[in-house]
């Protein structure tokens, strides 16, 4: 990834909608937030006809090829045969994923090292490399027909599985730990905010409790974050046996190469493990993106972007029509910027259709279900409906700041209700560059910053009221 990055923009404060998988990749993969069509869960997902990266791309002259975790649903191959050219000459089977496979433990926490052939990303990574030289081959011999092919490695979702060589990149000894006082929930944070995801556990499956004023033992966390850095170190190889194909293929020079997580996730920090939360560090998710003849030097934003924005973003990059009716905005500005700051004379007919460069807010939502009040600790909703929901967190992330909005749910239009009791949260951002895990949102500020929660707070509500509004509409 490094690699990667050196010759790509990669984006210090870029963040998900949703922070869990599958209603998260059914609102990047389309540009749409979750309230646009209610996907909060795993219960729900977009209308068929919805427009989608790799569908448009195939509908303006591309092969488009998938595998692997794009979407959740139906391991992955949710509206393959719209979104990919699965049949065909130039086609190929949609590349189903499945989970992981430890001894001991399962999705919900365990980790285990496994030799390559028994885990699923390394055989990702071989099919991945397969197609993308098939698609190679078909673009030379159909006139340089151009292609798009996505891929979604399982790791690091749970459980962790990598092989001996990863696991021998780190010391356990001497991993990172949380900054201290940041292992637990922060001062005058709502129990609403914190909730008990992950099963913390060693590969013989002996499982710990935590909870948001109790962390697990310094020697257990260490455990699992090795497990986890092991996990990310073999994406890590398997993006580099990537880019390799690409230089064997003689495209590195001619392709956008996009890499992204559906989510953050904590580990420990807040006395909170995985994904699931308003926490910064579930929400924030890196991307790097690498345009030939623009990027090429590499270079740092700190301009806030959301995966949303990527839909609309690479449309752009590669020349196409903009989806239409979508929540994300085109960012292909900032590539056009960096690429002058580097002198890079741009080449090519592409068009810039916005020169916009950043956003002035990010924003965010989760549920909460089982919970009684604010003051109880967040259940999950994963097979919860919609209707059926307590509560609802929006957050708005922007230059300095994160505030968070508990608000109570209207199960029968979907709604939250925004004139009743609410509970928030507001954290000082100020300095960070996402490099110091752990070390903000430590302090609820609402009490001492009325001034900047008032603030934030209607231009959270505005914003979301003007979603709802554009969304009485019907937009495919």
């Amino acid at each position: 990834l490094d690699r990667l990055a050196s010759s790509s923009l990669l984006f210090q404060h870029a963040y998900c909608q949703i922070s869990v998988c599958s209603p998260s990749r059914q609102s990047f993969m389309t540009g749409l937030r979750p309230d646009k069509h209610k996907v909060f869960n795993f219960i729900d997902s977009n209308p068929l006809e919805t427009q989608a990266i790799p569908g448009h791309f195939r509908d303006h002259g591309y092969l488009t090829l998938g595998l692997g975790k794009t979407f959740h649903e139906e391991q992955g191959s949710w509206n393959a045969d719209r979104y990919f050219n699965t049949t065909g000459q130039a086609g190929r089977p949609y590349y189903k994923y499945k989970a992981n496979e430890c001894p001991k433990g399962n999705e919900g926490g365990g980790q285990c090292v496994l030799p390559d052939e028994d885990i699923y990303d390394y055989h990702l990574r071989t099919q991945t490399i397969e197609y993308l030289q098939h698609a190679a081959e078909w673009s030379r011999e159909e006139n340089g027909q151009p292609f798009f092919l996505m891929a979604g490695f399982r790791d690091p979702h749970a459980p962790w599985s990598a092989p001996k060589r990863m696991y021998d990149l780190y010391d356990e000894d001497t991993i990172d730990l949380p900054p201290p006082g940041s292992k637990t929930l922060g001062k005058g944070t709502p129990l609403i905010a914190w909730s008990a995801q992950l099963n913390v556990c060693l590969a013989n499956g002996t499982s710990f409790p935590y909870s948001y004023d109790r962390p697990v033992s310094d020697e257990v966390m260490r455990n699992q974050r090795r497990a986890y850095y092991s996990s990310v170190s073999y994406v890590d190889e398997h993006i580099g046996a990537i880019l390799d194909t690409l230089d064997e293929e003689g495209l590195t020079n001619s392709t956008i190469v996009v890499f992204h997580s559906d989510h953050g996730y904590s580990l420990g920090e807040h006395g909170y493990w995985e994904k699931k939360s308003n926490f910064d560090l579930t929400i924030r998710t890196p991307l790097i993106i690498s345009v030939p003849g623009m990027t090429n030097h590499g270079s740092v934003t700190s301009e806030l972007v959301e995966l949303i924005d990527v839909f609309p973003t690479i449309a752009s990059l590669a020349g196409l029509p903009p989806p239409i009716n979508i929540d994300g905005l085109d960012l292909s500005g900032l590539f056009d910027m960096e690429a002058k700051k580097s002198n890079v004379q741009i080449r090519g007919a592409r068009q810039v259709v916005s020169q916009r460069t950043s956003r002035d807010a990010a924003f965010h939502q989760f549920p909460a279900c089982n919970t009684p009040s604010f003051n109880s600790t967040r259940r999950q909703c994963n097979y919860t409906p919609a209707s059926d929901f307590n509560f609802m967190g929006y957050s708005i992330r922007t230059k300095d700041w994160r505030y968070t909005l508990w608000l109570p749910w209207d199960g029968e239009i979907l709604e939250a209700k925004w004139d009743e009791d609410y509970v928030d949260e507001l954290y000082d951002h100020t300095g960070d560059d996402s490099s110091e895990f752990g070390k903000y949102e430590q302090i609820n500020l609402v009490a001492e910053r009325q001034d900047v929660a008032q603030e934030l707070r209607t231009k959270l509500k505005a914003h979301f009221f003007k979603q709802r509004d554009a969304y009485a509409g019907v937009y495919l």
